[in-house]
């Protein structure tokens, strides 16, 4: 008898027939918590085979119970997984308790309407770049939540909150005025009697409760950013000077975020040049100024997590995967080269790396 086949990239216009088991339950409610996530991610989220993790995805795509898209190329990336459908919610609702949010609705709402599935095949790329940058934040989120399952409860996710929540607050800061010198470079003056409101929207901001030291240091704020190198020198300039102002100069955190205080403001960014970039503007003077220790901004590069090279050598498997833990090392550098980890102490350094 011929083995029945199907086409992995696409599904009926009726959703397939499914009996709903405890561990797609347990897929909806990671995908859910995620926003995107892919395959390798989910197999190590969930417990169990994952030959049968897989299977389940795949019948739970065909159900229409989550959607997929997979990167173009050849041969075409692993799936990834979001929520574009109420029912998915509703199963939860049912099943797991899940409370049904507005903001819940309103985002697969979105995620209907933007089709990525679709989106990837046409190689749209101001929806692929949205959904790498989604990516990365999600790759953040899944190496903490392991990284502290793993740490036989030293320490604990105390909380992630990422997306419109943490959107809208605005810090009020003297407008500066951009332009080119001499060698290209950009020249940036304060106005005087001119400011400008400018959005302090962090992609995700997460706490980390250590149960192990005294009572008033168990609770350690962050905020991250993901840049893909996208942003023009002027928007960085823009956004790192009012995340200083924000947490430096008002000490407005708390009452934007209700958090209190920043350890560092995490930033991953593509590449060491990308990376080199992003610390000078730290020392500009209109943002931390060269002659202060600039220790708000935390900086490291998404090949440490991916192991994907840009220098011509083979990538390398992705770390992050099955050492989620390396997001708690080293691998966070200040302007000033010293390099810190997540679980540090205030003002216990790594010392600084050696010049390359």
């Amino acid at each position: 008898m011929p083995r029945k086949t199907y086409n992995k990239f696409s599904r009926t216009v009726e959703p397939a027939a499914i009996t709903i088991s405890e561990r797609d339950l347990d897929l909806l409610k990671a995908i859910l918590r995620y926003r995107f996530s892919p395959t390798s991610e989910l197999v190590r989220l969930v417990d169990g085979n994952q030959r049968v993790t897989c299977d389940r995805l795949l019948k739970l795509y065909k159900a229409h119970l989550v959607n997929r898209w997979a990167f173009p190329g050849i041969p075409p990336s692993e799936f990834y997984y979001y929520l574009d459908n109420k029912a998915a919610l509703e199963l939860l609702a049912s099943h797991r308790g899940l409370e049904i949010h507005p903001a819940m609705i309103d985002e697969l709402k979105q995620h209907r309407q933007k089709d990525y599935a679709a989106a990837a095949v046409r190689g749209q790329h101001m929806q692929l770049g949205f959904l790498k940058h989604s990516l990365m934040i999600s790759r953040l989120h899944f190496m903490l939540e392991l990284a502290c399952k793993n740490s036989a409860d030293k320490i604990a996710l105390e909380q992630w909150r990422q997306g419109g929540e943490l959107a809208g607050y605005k810090v009020e800061v003297k407008k500066i005025k951009a332009s080119r010198g001499a060698g290209n470079e950009y020249l940036w003056q304060e106005h005087d009697f001119e400011t400008e409101r400018l959005p302090v929207e962090p992609d995700a901001l997460f706490t980390l409760h250590f149960t192990e030291r005294p009572a008033e240091q168990q609770l350690v704020h962050y905020l991250y950013e993901a840049d893909r190198g996208t942003m023009t020198t002027t928007d960085l300039m823009k956004k790192l000077r009012a995340y200083y102002q924000l947490v430096k100069k008002q000490q407005g955190h708390q009452e934007a975020f209700g958090i209190h205080p920043v350890r560092a403001v995490l930033i991953e960014t593509t590449n060491e040049a990308r990376g080199q970039q992003l610390m000078d503007l730290v020392g500009h003077p209109l943002v931390a100024g060269p002659q202060r220790r600039a220790g708000l901004f935390w900086f490291t590069i998404s090949p440490v997590f991916t192991g994907e090279t840009t220098d011509g050598q083979l990538p390398q498997p992705a770390r992050y995967l099955d050492t989620p833990e390396i997001v708690l090392q080293d691998i966070w550098a200040l302007p000033d080269r010293s390099l810190h980890r997540l679980t540090d102490e205030e003002n216990s350094p790594v010392p600084a790396a050696a010049p390359a």
